[in-house]
């Protein structure tokens, strides 16, 4: 019995050894070292259009936001927006007899942030609104001012992301993208 408790042990201990030995030769990853002017230099190519999205497909007037998917490419499409001012800004979506059935596409995108929207309806309306908390819905804005839309007209969708749906919330230009991709869409084919 002792003999069996002995080799037990001894091979605890050589398994604990081996793997202290293992993990101490492991080394970390050298770690990226990101530069103040290389950080300032992604921020500022933050609020340019991505490669391939362009501003058509819509209408800004009267404080209203108005898309229109289809009419440059095929009507399931994709728009980009970013959000220009430093703080969230809310969309919410005016809807009329023809879409009073559908589902609300109402959406806040974070400052300086951007948001991706797919849609295969004919026509959407937004008014861009700041939070103020006097109001429910906020002080109204011009969505001129406030938001810049691109579209990606050839988009690739799978069969099963068809649809109006807000891909992304609020994310970097360049994490936008990575998103849309991740989630199975192809822009700008």
């Amino acid at each position: 019995m002792n003999r069996i408790i002995n080799r037990g042990i001894a091979s605890v201990a050589i398994i604990c050894l081996s793997g202290v030995f293992y993990f101490t030769s492991i080394q970390a990853a050298p770690t990226k070292k990101v530069t103040a002017s290389e950080e300032k230099g992604e921020k500022k190519d933050n609020n340019k259009f991505p490669i391939g999205c362009t501003p058509v497909g819509f209408k800004q007037s009267l404080k209203v936001l108005s898309l229109y998917p289809g009419k440059e490419g095929a009507l399931q499409s994709m728009y980009f927006f970013y959000n220009q001012l430093p703080q969230s800004v809310s969309l919410y979506q005016m809807r009329d007899k023809e879409s009073e059935y559908s589902t609300r596409l109402n959406h806040t995108i974070k400052a300086n942030s951007w948001a991706v929207l797919a849609t295969g309806e004919r026509e959407l309306k937004y008014i861009c609104t700041l939070g103020d908390g006097k109001t429910s819905y906020g002080k109204i804005l011009d969505c001129a001012d406030t938001i810049k839309v691109c579209e990606y007209v050839n988009v690739k969708f799978g069969l099963n992301n068809k649809g109006n749906f807000w891909i992304v919330d609020s994310n970097s230009r360049n994490g936008a993208v990575s998103e849309v991709v991740h989630y199975g869409i192809i822009p700008g084919v």
